[in-house]
């Protein structure tokens, strides 16, 4: 934990921050002062108004009210490029890169070194990856790249730039613990230069480790500060909610002995997986664990009949001999699956949220032709108190909602069919830390009806509280499989690393 700074003059000065997104208003008087090379931490539940507030400070939004002054002077940027021009950088929590630039060109895309020549550029770059140790080729390009680099390339093109203010919103919902520290790492380094960094997360233990103060979001204003490096996430996930939050702890003993699912041999011609075999039983969650390229994705990619070409040695589904080439293959064997890409979450933004929830509820017509509308939206209401999902208007458009309260929408879609198989590929990114209790009460409510549950992730603590077994792993194998009961979050890690952390 960072020592906290004594915040004599501020860079940044937020002064009763107002905005309003149609029939809800999402910010009521934003307080909040940050010095330069501090680092806060913004917290608060899905649709608090977090990346709102990110959005009004890097030029993306305009508010409703309101000052902001910037070094002293006032600051109300129209754009991110006038942003960017008064020092404020930004890395969004659905950014986009473009895949045609290098990543030497990436970096430096917005300063004074992008027109230098191509050797310049990557000498520069490899100068700035290295001290982070990231292994990306400066000249790569960006599309080439998984999303986790990608994120870690946007966090050292801050460096490249000339920001004084930097903001970070769920960089790292799908890092696992290593990709963590690397981002911290850099983080950490742009604060002793001087820069000040205001990060949001969901994961309360980065914020306990990383940040020198942290503030709560809630119901539009900041009311709560705390200095997370002296408090339990226990402690912080109760100043957020202000009630106890189930938190940790491990899953029952559990005996498989009815072999849904099983895998010999899974290989890919390209050589992303090479002879993975695993089995998955009747009411298992199943984890699967690895670092980037490790082929936990491509795992899922072939279960779902996408991605590359890969061929099963053997592949058992209820005992029975089972093909998948196709999507359409997956769904008819029962298996469902939930991406770790927003682009695939297949929600339709311009849908309301009701209309989409009673579709995931699989409520039709009627053989007589009409809806039963008032049992229907009764069933959409509990869902959306279950869930957490803020909204004052259940006919709204749910592309109006806040990433993880989209997550959420996309996730109840499985939580009320009738999959056999169902994989979930990082399913609570994005999603604060109340609403993951309720999933994951959810999803054991679903292995006691026999579904069987693949979860990809990259939490290890998660992993852990959730799974039976974990399996990782490593440059497209399958290194261990481990029972709940002996798993920790080093051995998890060391198997993926292929060190021993213990």
């Amino acid at each position: 934990m960072l020592e906290g700074k004594n915040r004599v003059g501020n860079l940044l000065s937020v002064k009763n921050l107002t905005k309003n997104h149609e029939h809800l208003r999402a910010l009521k008087g934003v307080n909040l002062e940050v010095a330069a090379g501090e680092i806060v931490g913004l917290l608060g539940e899905n649709g608090a108004g977090k990346s709102t507030f990110l959005s009004i400070l890097g030029g993306w939004d305009r508010p409703g009210g309101g000052t902001i002054t910037l070094d002293g002077e006032k600051y109300a940027p129209h754009t991110p490029e006038e942003a960017l021009e008064a020092g404020v950088g930004s890395i969004r929590q659905k950014f986009k890169v473009d895949p045609e630039l290098t990543v030497a060109q990436a970096i430096f895309r917005s300063t004074e070194h992008a027109g230098d020549d191509e050797e310049a550029l990557v000498a520069r770059a490899q100068e700035l990856i290295s001290e982070i140790g990231l292994a990306v080729d400066p000249r790569a390009k960006m599309g080439d790249l998984v999303r986790a680099e990608q994120a870690l390339v946007e966090v050292v093109r801050m460096e490249a730039e000339n920001t004084r203010l930097v903001l970070m919103d769920e960089v790292a919902a799908t890092f696992n613990d290593y990709e963590i520290y690397q981002l911290h790492e850099v983080t950490r380094k742009l604060a002793a230069e001087g820069r000040a960094v205001i990060y949001i997360t969901h994961r309360i233990d980065e914020i306990r480790s990383l940040a020198n103060r942290a503030v709560i979001l809630s119901e539009g204003t900041i009311n709560t500060e705390i200095n997370p490096g002296t408090m339990t996430a226990e402690e912080i996930a109760f100043k957020m909610f202000s009630r106890e939050i189930e938190m940790g702890g491990r899953p029952d003993e559990f005996a498989g002995e009815d072999a849904k699912l099983v895998i010999e041999n899974l290989t890919s011609a390209k050589g992303s997986l090479n002879n993975v075999t695993f089995s998955v039983d009747r009411g298992e969650i199943f984890g699967l664990t690895g670092l980037r390229r490790s082929g936990i994705n491509e795992v899922a990619a072939a279960l779902v009949g996408v991605g590359e070409t890969a061929k099963f040695g053997t592949l058992k589904i209820n005992g029975e001999d089972a093909t998948i080439g196709s999507p359409e293959d997956s769904v008819a064997h029962g298996i469902g699956y939930l991406s770790d890409n927003d682009d695939e979450l297949g929600l339709a933004n311009e849908r309301s949220i009701a209309k989409t929830l009673m579709e995931n509820a699989g409520i039709k017509e009627s053989p007589e032709g009409f809806l039963h509308e008032v049992s229907a939206l009764r069933e959409v209401a509990e869902q959306i108190q279950k869930l957490r999902i803020k909204t004052t208007n259940i006919q709204g458009e749910v592309g109006k909602l806040s990433g993880g309260d989209q997550q959420k929408v996309a996730l109840a879609r499985w939580m009320t069919t009738d999959c056999e198989i169902l994989i979930l590929n990082h399913p609570t990114r994005g999603i604060d830390v109340s609403a993951k209790s309720e999933i994951y009460k959810m999803l054991a409510e679903l292995t006691e009806k026999g579904t069987s549950i693949i979860l990809i992730g990259s939490d290890m603590s998660e992993l852990i509280g959730l799974c039976n077994r974990i399996a990782v792993m490593r440059s497209g194998k399958l290194v261990s499989i481990q029972q709940n009961k002996a798993a920790t979050e080093d051995t998890l890690m060391g198997e993926a690393l292929g060190e021993d952390l213990v």
